[in-house]
């Protein structure tokens, strides 16, 4: 595999200058191809192209949003749309509100998750992003630890709203997803999250175990709802370990491919064990050898409903995961699980 070729720009982000490093080929192949795409949206909609880009945790989103932002205000020569970023610090809840409000368990919310954001002031303003209206935007002011209302002017043809929990299917976001007309999500192994969020954790003065403690209790919960309980988005890109993106497998390509090869395989092993393979179809033919694959192909559809069943009933994978990743209809996985 070829090394990558790196790119990178300076940036300020919150009042921080910060140096940003992406592929070549990520910026070729996923941010000015979406750039283009929008673009043309927004020509032929002939109206203002509202854009969520959804992501956990960590994968970066905030500081690639301000990346495609810059992007495209560079790429104007060539014909692409002004993008703006928006995000959603501005409805989050304080912490004394957060603190007065106690959740299904009885304890105060959590201010990672997604009931800590203020949705009855952020619906409207989504509404009217979507209908073109002329608004501003609340932004969070760091210096001063609090959010200021209804200053940030949107004037861009193309708006890129970023968050956690844009496409989230419960907590009241259910239906926030239809406000958008073209949608990105970001997926990433959990693995490679908790590391980065472990490292950065231990860097502000927590101890690996403090660090380790806190990622299960106040990030791993949320990490994990965003990437099993999300609507499923227009394009899907994968945060990589080393902070940068690729485009998500085509899994149908993938296992079409893999069903080739394992094939050549057999038909390999089998032109040189001819006579034990004869043998094996011989019995196979006969009646005790059609109950043995009777029996075995049982054993195996078994098998696969509990694997299922326990992935569904552990909350390790949501409903249209379990879809995508198995290739299963809904009746299907509804027989399954039944």
């Amino acid at each position: 595999m070829a090394a990558k070729i790196w790119r990178t720009c300076r940036l300020n982000i919150n009042g921080t200058p910060r140096k940003l490093s992406y592929s070549d080929d990520a910026i070729k192949k996923l941010f000015e191809p979406l750039l283009r795409r929008l673009t043309n949206l927004h020509h032929r909609l002939g109206r203002r192209v509202v854009v969520f880009l959804a992501a956990p945790c960590d994968t970066g989103k905030t500081t690639l949003a301000l990346f495609l932002e810059r992007l495209a205000l560079n790429g104007q020569g060539s014909g692409l749309a002004p993008v703006q970023r928006l995000g959603l610090e501005g409805f989050h809840r304080g912490a004394a509100d957060l603190a007065a409000t106690l959740d299904a368990d009885g304890k105060p919310l959590s201010p990672y998750g997604p009931q800590a954001y203020d949705l009855t002031a952020l619906a409207p303003k989504l509404a009217a992003l979507a209908a073109g209206d002329d608004l501003r935007w609340p932004v969070y002011d760091r210096a001063r630890r609090e959010r200021v209302p209804d200053i940030t002017p949107v004037r861009k043809p193309i708006v890129l709203v970023e968050g956690c929990w844009l496409l989230l299917k419960t907590h009241g976001w259910e239906t926030f997803h239809t406000f958008a007309d073209y949608t990105v999500a970001i997926m990433a192994q959990p693995e490679s999250l908790a590391s980065r969020i472990k490292s950065r954790l231990t860097a502000r003065g927590l101890t690996p175990r403090e660090a380790a403690d806190r990622y299960e209790q106040d990030y791993r919960p949320h990490i994990m709802q965003v990437l099993t309980d999300s609507w499923p988005a227009s394009e899907t890109w994968i945060y990589s370990a080393d902070g940068d993106y690729e485009p998500q497998p085509d899994r149908l390509e993938y296992y079409r491919a893999k069903q080739k090869s394992t094939q050549q395989d057999f038909d390999s092993v089998k032109r040189k064990d001819e006579p034990i393979f004869r043998a094996y179809e011989e019995q196979m033919t006969s009646g005790s050898g059609k109950t043995f694959a009777i029996g075995y192909q049982q054993g195996l559809e078994t098998a696969r409903k509990n694997i299922l069943r326990r992935l569904a009933s552990d909350g390790g994978m949501g409903r249209d995961a379990l879809k995508e990743t198995f290739h299963l209809t809904e009746k299907e996985l509804q027989d399954l699980l039944s």
